[in-house]
């Protein structure tokens, strides 16, 4: 589950375990190879993570640099995991390094399809404050996992730095594989086709009905996403849930995750120190995902609201502040340990849980959301990403603005997801489904 740790006062390093029941297997590095500067030490150290607090045991390290260098470390995947089996892949480092104000030290994965070298992230969590004390990096493999890992079962690691005058010193770096069958997590899980309707603007029109794009008789959603709370504002909606039970459908709970909004209710218990940017909505602000020990205690009892309405399920919004502007140097680490933790919140209390847009990141969230849902993929032509989604049965409801119906319907429905064509301000009409 989630363990919480302050970090000299300011933001938060927490740690995400595995869904329950998900096999995983950690790798050592076999080999070091020097493309160039220099480095000391021998490979074999990281293996160990035997370093803490301002100690260094040069024997028990290998150390990079100064100046410019490159170095790649090999794995292997053991022959008893089979390839097609991986559904995560994470490397782990134990580190004292510099702020990135001072060098960045940039994390890679080699590409065994292309050949070619993968970003996975720099040292943008560490700063001047926690500079050259011993501090611990995670790094998500994004994309088709498949193609980080060689014909032969090797996998490799690249850290690179440029060329100044700071020495890197690794206390251990592993690569964390999960394989096999995917967990089950709790909850209602919508199934492939299942018919959307996206209104958040209260009250809630629980009679809507529409014809779908390929015609016919009209149709009715079997599945309403509505906002936590009635017209009023404060009063939770379990009155129109009721309602969508009576209909023989289902109700997710609409949270905003990742933002501040001025209108809710729990609004003051925010303190300034998480909140960032406008996010373009009025009366809203990004906010400081990295202070779970401030947010979680908030959300946890929104969505305690959804359970005591009667809920089926929970959207969290917001939650790729990382390729927004957001006021915060925010890692993909930050985000996925967010993402994760806020799934794991849901599932702590029996909800099924959506994951929101945040496509850079599908990978390492697959196994722990139960679902997801986009706006615009087909305007931005991003949607063969839910491909490995519902290929595993996961359904994804597509939410399109602004194309045609005839643009996005006919690829929507050979792949799987649900499609529905709505107007910006999410109120009950317009609505049309592709089926």
């Amino acid at each position: 589950m989630i363990g919480i740790v302050l970090a000299l006062g300011m933001v938060v390093s927490i740690e995400v375990s595995p869904p329950a029941g998900a096999a995983t297997t950690t790798l050592a590095p076999t080999i070091n190879t020097r493309v160039s500067g220099v480095n000391a030490g021998s490979v074999s150290a990281l293996a160990t993570t035997d370093q803490s607090g301002t100690q260094l045991d040069a024997a028990k390290v290998m150390t990079f640099g100064p100046g410019a260098h490159k170095n790649d470390r090999t794995y292997q995947l053991p022959g008893s995991i089979p390839e097609a089996s991986v559904w995560g892949l994470t490397v782990r480092a134990h580190v004292r390094v510099p702020a990135k104000t001072q060098q960045t030290l940039t994390w890679f994965l080699r590409n065994a399809t292309t050949n070619k070298w993968t970003k996975l992230d720099t040292n943008i969590e560490v700063d001047a404050s926690e500079a050259n004390t011993w501090y611990s990096l995670d790094f998500y493999a994004l994309g088709t996992l498949a193609d980080y890992i060689s014909p032969t079962g090797e996998i490799k690691v690249r850290l690179s730095a440029p060329n100044k005058p700071y020495v890197t010193a690794i206390d251990s770096e592993f690569v964390e594989i999960a394989h096999g069958a995917l967990p089950v997590n709790p909850g209602w899980h919508p199934p492939l086709g299942t018919r959307w309707q996206y209104e958040l603007q209260p009250p809630v029109d629980t009679t809507v009905t529409g014809i779908a794009w390929q015609g016919g008789a009209t149709v009715a959603p079997q599945a309403f996403d509505i906002d936590l709370y009635e017209a009023d504002g404060v009063t939770p909606a379990s009155a129109t849930v009721a309602q969508i039970h009576a209909l023989g459908a289902k109700a997710i709970c609409y949270v905003s995750a990742g933002s501040w909004e001025d209108w809710r209710p729990d609004a003051a218990a925010y303190p300034a120190v998480v909140k960032g940017r406008s996010n373009g909505w009025p009366g809203e602000k990004w906010v400081d995902i990295r202070r779970l020990d401030i947010l979680l205690p908030i959300l946890s009892a929104r969505v305690d609201a959804c359970v005591a309405a009667g809920f089926d399920s929970v959207e969290f919004d917001n939650v790729d502040g990382v390729s927004n502007t957001t006021g915060f140097k925010l890692s993909q680490a930050d985000q996925i340990r967010f993402n994760r933790a806020l799934a794991d919140l849901a599932h702590t209390k029996g909800l099924s849980v959506g994951l929101k847009n945040d496509l850079a990141q599908l990978t390492p969230l697959f196994a722990w959301f139960d679902y997801a849902i986009n706006e615009q993929c087909s305007q931005y032509t991003e949607c063969d990403l839910y491909d490995p989604w519902t290929d595993a049965g996961k359904h994804v409801v597509q939410v399109e603005y602004s194309a045609s119906l005839a643009a996005f319907c006919p690829d929507a429905i050979a792949h799987g997801r649900s499609g529905i064509k709505k107007g910006l301000d999410l109120e009950a009409t317009p609505y049309t489904p592709c089926n």
